[in-house]
C-alpha cells in the first residue's frame, strides 16, 4: 500500500487540497470546456450507490398500445424507500418535436414521486404531469420531465428489432438513443419538493441524485418502449440483448441557460470544481510502480479511450477536436506510458510520479487529451468516493459584512480578485454582448449590445465588470479605514460585487475567469463543464450557444444494480457489427 493509502480518506482531501491546480487553470474556459465525465460525476456516483445497496425497479404496470401510446408505473426500492416513476406516453406529429426546453407537447411526460402511489395519486399525476408548465405538482413530487422520440433512432430500432434483429452500429450513429430528454424540473418549481425537506437518511439526499434516477428511468422507458413496439407488429420481435443491452444512453440537448446558473451558484461551482480536482491532485501525487497494478489499469482505461474516440468519425465535434484526432494524442500519451512500465522512465527520466510527469505532458499535447486523461486517471482511485459526495452540500447565502474597512476589501479583491483587470471595458469589444431571458419563453439569450432589445433587463452576470467597477471606486476612497457600510451608502449599486467578494473568501473556484459579455466568449466551455459533471458525454456543438449529448450511454440496466453489478462503463465501445 502507498504511503497515500495508509491515510484516511479525510486526510487524504485535506492532503489534495494543498496540491490542487490553481483556480486560474482550473477555471480557464479552455480547460474547463475539455472536461469529460469521471467516476465522481452525478450519474456515476448515483449508480455506484445504488448498486451498492441493490436497489430494485419493477414495473408495475403497462398499458401501452401498439404504437407506444399509454402509461407505464415503475416502483423503485431505494434501500427501504418507495419511490414511483410514472410515465405517459404519445406520439407527436414529427413537426411538433423540439430540442427547445419550452414546447407544449411532448411524447414522453413523467414524474418521480415519494410512495406510495395508488390510482387516486395516479389519476392527479394523469391530469397534470402532461401539462408540465400549465400543470401543478404536490409536495411529494420530487421530478418531472418530458422527452421526444429521436426522428434518426426510434423507428429504425423498432423496425430491426420486429424483423428479429439487433441494430446495425453504423445506422445508430456516435451517439447511439432512442429517446431525448428536453428538461428535469425539481426543488420547488411547480409546486414540486423542496429537496431542502429530504431527510440526511433519504436515498436521494445528495444533489442531483433525484434527477439522476429519473434520467435513468427515462432511458429505461425507452428501451420497454421500443421492444414493446417491436413485439406488436411481428412475432418474430427480439429484445435488445449483447452489446445492444446497455448501449443505448438519454439523448439531450441543452443551452445557454446553463452559463448563468454557475454564475448566479458561485458556490455550488467552488463544490463542482473540488468534485472534479482534488480527487485528482490525490492521483497525481501518488507515487506509482511500473508494474503496479493502477498502472496496468490506467494502461488498460488508456488502451479503451484510444477505441472509443476512434470510431467516433461521424460526430460533429468542432470547435472541438473530432474523435480521431483526439485518439491520436492518446496515442502519444500511451507510448509514454509503455514506456514508463517496460523502463520506469517517461522520455528517459526515471519517476516514481508516473501521473504527475504524464499529465504534463498531457497539458503540452493540448487540453482534450490532458480532459481524458484526468477521468482515467480518477477512475483508478475509489477511495475518495464517499467523502468526495460530501463536498456539494454547501451553503449558498452571499452576505454583505458592513463594519469591513474598505482597506481590507480592496485587499481582499485585488487579492482573489485581480484576474478581472485584464479586461479592458473601454473597448467594446469587451462589452459585445448582454444576458437577458426571453419574455416569451424565458429561456436566457445574448443580445448584442446597441443593437438587440432588452438590455433594461439585463442579467448581472458582469462579475468581471462589476468587481472592476468596485475597485476603480474604492481606489478613490481616501480614508483605509472608511467602513464598507459607508462606502455603499454612497455607492449602492457596488452592493452584489461586495457581498460576492466578501463571501467567497477562502472558495477558490468560485468565479469563472472569464468576462461573459466579450465577442470572444464562447458559452459551450461552461456548458462543456457542466455537462461533464452531470455524466455526460458525445458533445456535439450545433452552435455556439448548444450541443446535444448522451447519457448513461453503456450503464447498467435495473437488473445489474439489482444484482449489485455497476459495470465498467467508462468510455463504453460501441457494439460491434456481428453482436447477437
Amino acid at each position: 500500500m502507498t504511503a497515500a493509502g495508509a491515510l484516511r480518506p479525510t486526510e487524504l482531501l485535506r492532503r489534495a487540497q494543498q496540491l490542487a491546480r490553481p483556480p486560474e487553470r482550473v477555471l480557464d474556459p479552455l480547460d474547463m470546456g475539455a472536461s469529460r465525465h469521471t467516476r465522481h460525476s452525478f450519474a456515476r456516483s448515483f449508480l455506484r450507490t445504488a448498486a451498492a445497496q441493490h436497489w430494485t425497479v419493477r414495473r408495475e404496470s403497462w398499458d401501452v398500445d401498439a404504437r407506444g401510446r399509454g402509461e407505464a408505473a415503475y416502483r423503485v426500492d431505494a434501500d427501504g424507500h418507495e419511490l414511483w416513476f410514472l410515465a405517459f406516453s404519445t406520439l407527436l406529429p414529427e413537426e411538433q418535436r423540439t430540442d427547445r426546453v419550452v414546447a407544449d407537447a411532448w411524447d414522453v411526460t413523467a414524474a418521480l414521486v415519494e410512495g406510495p402511489c395508488d390510482e387516486r395519486r395516479r389519476a392527479e399525476l394523469r391530469a397534470q404531469v402532461p401539462l408540465q408548465e400549465e400543470g401543478r405538482a404536490d409536495a411529494r413530487t420530487l421530478v418531472w420531465t418530458r422527452a421526444n422520440r429521436s426522428r434518426r433512432f426510434f423507428d429504425y430500432v423498432v423496425d430491426r428489432l420486429a424483423e428479429g434483429l439487433q441494430p446495425e452500429p453504423e445506422a445508430m450513429g456516435d451517439a447511439a438513443y432512442v429517446l431525448r430528454s428536453t428538461a428535469f424540473y425539481s426543488n420547488g418549481k411547480f409546486g414540486l419538493a423542496d429537496f431542502d425537506s429530504l431527510g440526511d437518511d433519504h436515498p436521494l439526499r445528495l444533489p442531483y441524485r433525484a434527477q439522476m434516477l429519473t434520467a435513468w428511468l427515462l432511458r429505461e422507458l425507452s428501451y420497454d418502449l421500443v421492444e414493446h413496439c417491436a413485439a406488436a407488429r411481428s412475432p418474430l420481435a427480439v429484445r435488445l440483448t449483447g452489446d445492444w443491452r446497455c448501449y443505448l444512453g438519454l439523448g439531450n440537448a441543452t443551452g445557454l441557460g446553463m452559463v448563468p446558473f454557475v454564475i448566479n451558484h458561485p458556490r455550488v461551482l467552488d463544490a463542482w470544481c473540488a468534485v472534479r480536482e482534488l480527487p485528482l491532485a490525490h492521483a497525481l501525487h501518488d507515487p506509482t510502480s511500473p508494474q503496479g497494478a493502477r498502472t496496468a489499469r490506467v494502461r488498460d482505461l488508456l488502451e479503451r479511450a484510444r477505441d472509443y474516440f476512434r470510431e467516433r468519425d461521424t460526430l460533429a465535434t468542432a470547435p472541438y477536436l473530432p474523435g480521431p484526432l483526439l485518439a491520436g494524442q492518446l496515442d502519444e500519451l500511451a507510448a509514454l506510458l509503455d514506456e514508463y512500465r517496460e523502463t520506469g522512465s517517461i522520455r528517459g527520466e526515471p519517476t516514481d510520479r508516473a501521473w504527475h510527469t504524464l499529465h504534463a505532458s498531457a497539458d503540452e499535447i493540448g487540453p482534450e487529451a490532458r480532459g481524458v486523461l484526468c477521468s482515467l486517471l480518477v477512475e483508478a482511485y475509489d477511495e475518495l468516493d464517499a467523502d468526495v459526495e460530501k463536498l456539494l452540500h454547501c451553503d449558498q447565502q452571499l452576505t454583505v459584512e458592513p463594519a469591513q474597512t474598505c482597506g481590507a476589501l480592496r485587499a481582499m479583491a485585488l487579492d482573489r480578485y485581480n484576474w478581472v483587470r485584464r479586461f479592458d471595458f473601454d473597448d467594446s469589444t469587451q462589452q459585445t454582448y448582454f444576458w437577458f431571458s426571453s419574455v416569451n419563453n424565458e429561456e436566457p439569450r445574448r443580445g448584442r449590445r446597441g443593437i438587440d432589445p432588452g438590455e433594461h433587463v439585463e442579467h448581472p452576470v458582469d462579475i468581471a465588470r462589476s468587481v472592476n467597477e468596485m475597485l476603480d471606486d474604492l481606489a478613490a476612497v481616501t480614508a483605509d479605514d472608511r467602513p464598507v457600510a459607508d462606502f455603499l451608502l454612497s455607492h449602492p449599486w457596488h452592493r452584489a460585487a461586495v457581498a460576492r467578494v466578501q463571501s467567497l473568501a477562502g472558495l477558490p473556484y468560485a468565479e469563472v475567469r472569464a468576462n461573459l459579455l466579450a465577442r470572444d466568449f464562447l458559452p459551450l466551455h461552461v456548458q462543456r463543464f457542466q455537462l461533464a459533471l452531470y455524466g455526460m458525454d458525445n458533445y456535439s456543438p450545433q452552435s455556439t450557444d448548444w450541443l446535444r449529448v448522451t447519457l448513461f450511454c453503456g450503464a447498467p440496466r435495473p437488473s445489474d444494480i439489482a444484482a449489485g453489478r455497476e459495470h465498467d462503463w467508462l468510455f463504453a465501445r460501441k457494439p460491434r457489427k456481428d453482436a447477437p
